[in-house]
């Protein structure tokens, strides 16, 4: 009797046991081996949508469940990715995903996780192989050419740009020699790259899907480059009607002499034939020779097309020393190399996180009113004193204030609790907090932050579609520790519309937030016909959004001027003063204090409008042209709560514009009517920007290149340039030198201010840009330096 005791109270405690535990920590046995490679020959961009192929082999019974991949885009979102799969008992799979980034900083969670039933009920599944992901992260800085060719060695000239770029920081990828690689189909797989590359490819041979992805991946900013060849309309498929040139059948020739100007003096020994073009409405030359045409660019939505007139891999162009240079100038190498996706020196969603987010999360039913509350406090204390004391006095009822005074303190308590949380009852609020920029052809793209109010617990789901990503940012108390299982807190699952995002266990009237890009075609813009004529703005500016805008603004420069309002298909009439000679591209900064909290709610959207446009008009910064801006309140950011919900948005334009100017007489040109940037020439050389309003840069000791460029067709209303000043403000530790276009040599400028009268042409290239070059150093304090200031004199015409 005993001993059945004893067996019964054994069993009893195995029964207890089993139930205590988890079902997600009751793992089989591991029988999945996994093994992952990280970006393309294993190098990544860090702050960049990454390819990830993974291999998993099943060793031993039938799985059917999620794949899970624990990788965050950056330390500020924490969302997992889920793949579900179905893998038999010996089978081995490989899987081409696609994720947002990799940032497992601070991470002690293992790289995948695998649920046999799904991520919602199924079982954990232990496996073997890859625990964290590996690979060589680079600057998002580098630049990243694709190219697509039969022959890599006809592009070799691509290879040698890393000596005409910043650092070296130029990563050449010659797709169609990469052992197993496929092209991909998602436009996420050519996110890494900043210049694709089509030599002697038929882009009509590509598969539809393929020949899209490329397409989206230029409007979303990328720069495809197409050399000619025969028939090039023929062979460029979903190109064909974006292409800047018309090439005909007779061919040209260009010199040797010529092609050396076009480079910067660089050696080339031979001519070159080219096709006869012309240029396509909406194209802009890049490279020509008197009245032939090498190439021209064309835009399409935030990135554009550059077409050549000759083909990029033909003898003897391709082994001439000299082309690597041409190549540079072709596409801008050192615009290329200040880019990498930054606002304000950090990366989208770091800034969304910290600057954005804090504000979006303030939600009008927090505030409580303080005048409200003691009223409230005060009629309850007449109510249950004076009041009640009078009544039961009256009806000498006096002895039963035992249960009416609880009774009626529990009835204004509900009727406040119903008062007060009655926004926050009903459904979810969301507030939309999204930032885009307008291009020519109607789409606009950007990035967005969504916050959630909760009206209950548990999981919300978020769908976003195709063109728009979604990761839930991390609350500010996780920052401390180091990150667990992101699909613990959120995951992400893409089907055919799109992807779902999954908010898991949120706590009742809680508020979480996400973030991500976005782009939409088709949206609308605005025709913009502005004219600046002594210190006088003119013209007319036409809403083609099917909403109205608010705020219209013209920045030029540190200058602001608000328009008005233009309701829908609406035109506003400008004629208004601006104290300024040129229009130019806004200059770089917050314009707003983000130390400077809202006290009240009234105070909460102009908080978040300012913040955006500090953050929009850094989507704009390589554009170099003055912007018109704006902002609605709808929701253009593609992702939608599946349940319903009370919705707050608000979407801030900004779109660039060719602004016309009307000189007339004598003109002087400040050093802020000037676009700086540096070029570093030294190896480990580093430039910051401090202060663009002050000229201030942050340098380390070394020899950089500085472009000094005029607005965007400015000499054309010129006629003479008289005199050309450039004032050295720290002659202890910067040498000066000018670059000469005459004689192909820098001049060394000695004295502090140094004066130039006669000729004064020859000092701007091109591009109507100054270069000089400055040696920075030796310097002891790290202190902070200012570059050189110009000022241009002249006549317009």
């Amino acid at each position: 009797m005993k001993k059945a005791n004893i067996t019964a109270f054994i069993l009893l405690f195995m029964l207890v046991i089993s139930l205590i535990l988890p079902t997600e920590q009751a793992s089989a046995a591991a029988t999945l081996d996994v093994q992952a490679k990280v970006g393309i020959a294993g190098k990544a961009k860090y702050q960049s949508a990454v390819p990830l192929q993974v291999t998993v082999k099943n060793n031993g019974a039938d799985f059917s469940g999620d794949m899970v991949i624990n990788a965050s885009a950056s330390y500020q979102t924490a969302t997992a990715q889920v793949l579900p799969i179905d893998i038999a008992a010996g089978e081995e799979k490989t899987f081409d995903i696609y994720l947002e980034g990799i940032d497992n900083y601070n991470s002690n969670a293992e790289a995948f996780a695998f649920f046999d039933g799904g991520i919602e009920k199924g079982k954990k599944v232990a496996y073997k192989g890859t625990k964290q992901l590996q690979s060589n992260l680079l600057d998002p800085s580098s630049v990243f050419i694709y190219t697509l060719t039969d022959k890599s060695d006809r592009l070799s000239a691509f290879l040698r740009l890393s000596q005409l770029a910043p650092q070296n920081n130029v990563e050449v990828f010659n797709l169609n020699q990469i052992k197993d690689y496929t092209l991909p189909e998602d436009t996420q797989g050519f996110a890494m790259a900043n210049v694709i590359v089509i030599d002697e490819i038929a882009i009509a041979d590509l598969s539809q899907k393929q020949q899209e992805s490329l397409l989206n991946w230029v409007q979303n900013g990328g720069t495809l480059i197409l050399g000619a060849a025969d028939q090039v309309n023929a062979t460029a498929g979903i190109f064909k009607d974006y292409l800047p040139l018309a090439l005909s059948e007779q061919m040209t020739s260009v010199s040797a002499d010529s092609l050396s100007k076009l480079s910067g003096g660089k050696t080339f020994t031979q001519p070159i034939s080219i096709y006869g073009a012309t240029e396509k409405q909406g194209s802009v030359p890049v490279l020509t020779d008197n009245n032939k045409i090498l190439a021209s660019k064309k835009k399409v939505g935030s990135g554009e097309i550059i077409q050549t007139a000759f083909s990029l891999g033909d003898q003897p162009l391709a082994s001439m020393d000299g082309y690597p240079a041409l190549v540079a100038k072709l596409i801008n190498i050192q615009k290329l190399s200040q880019q990498g996706g930054m606002i304000n020196g950090q990366s989208p969603m770091d800034q969304i996180s910290f600057d954005l987010r804090n504000i979006n999360e303030l939600f009008p039913s927090f505030e409580v009113s303080v005048s409200y509350m003691l009223i409230v406090i005060i009629l309850y204390i007449l109510i249950i004193g004076p009041i009640l004391y009078f009544i039961l006095k009256k009806i000498d009822k006096r002895e039963h204030a035992w249960w009416i005074i609880p009774a009626i303190s529990i009835v204004i308590s509900i009727a406040l609790f119903i008062f007060g949380a009655k926004d926050r009852i009903g459904q979810p609020q969301i507030q939309q907090s999204a930032f885009f920029k307008v291009n020519e052809d109607s789409s606009v793209n950007g990035y967005y932050v969504e916050s959630i109010l909760t009206n209950r617990s548990g999981d919300f789901v978020v769908n976003a579609d195709k063109n728009t990503s979604a990761f839930a940012l991390r609350s500010f108390n996780e920052f401390a520790g180091p990150m667990g299982d992101s699909h613990e807190t959120s995951y992400i699952k893409e089907n055919a519309n799109g992807s779902t995002l999954t908010l898991r266990d949120l706590s009742y009237w809680s508020v979480q937030s996400f973030a991500g890009k976005s782009a939409a075609q088709n949206i609308g813009k605005m025709d913009i016909d502005i004219t600046l004529k002594n210190e006088k703005l003119t013209g007319t500016i036409k809403n083609n959004f099917p909403y109205t805008l608010k705020d219209v603004t013209l920045i030029s420069g540190i200058k602001e001027v608000k328009l008005g309002d233009i309701e829908a298909n609406g035109t506003l009439k400008v004629d208004t003063e601006l104290k300024a000679t040129v229009l130019q591209k806004p200059s770089n900064f917050t314009g707003y204090n983000f130390n400077n909290y809202p006290t009240k709610k009234e105070d909460v959207n102009p908080s978040r409008i300012e913040r955006m446009k500090s953050m929009a008009i850094q989507l704009v910064e390589n554009d170099k042209k003055p912007v018109i801006t704006a902002w609605a309140d709808q929701a253009i950011a593609g992702v939608e709560l599946e349940t319903g919900a009370s919705m707050s948005p608000i979407s801030y334009f900004v779109q660039p514009f060719d602004g016309k100017v009307e000189l007339s007489g004598p003109f002087t040109m400040k050093r802020n009517n000037f676009t700086y940037s540096v070029n570093p020439l030294s190896p480990n050389s580093y430039a910051e920007k401090i202060d663009e309003q002050l000229n201030s840069w942050r340098l380390s000791d070394g020899l950089y290149e500085v472009s000094i460029a005029m607005p965007d067709k400015f000499m054309n209303s010129v006629q003479t340039l008289n005199e050309l000043t450039v004032s050295n403000k720290d002659i202890d530790r910067i040498q000066l030198s000018i670059w000469n276009n005459e004689t192909k040599t820098y001049e060394p400028l000695v004295d502090a201010k140094q004066v130039f009268t006669d000729n004064i042409k020859k000092y701007f290239n091109d591009n109507d840009e100054l270069l000089i070059e400055i040696k920075f150093g030796p310097d002891q304090t790290g202190e902070e330096t200012k570059l050189p200031d110009v000022e241009l004199k002249g006549v317009a015409k």
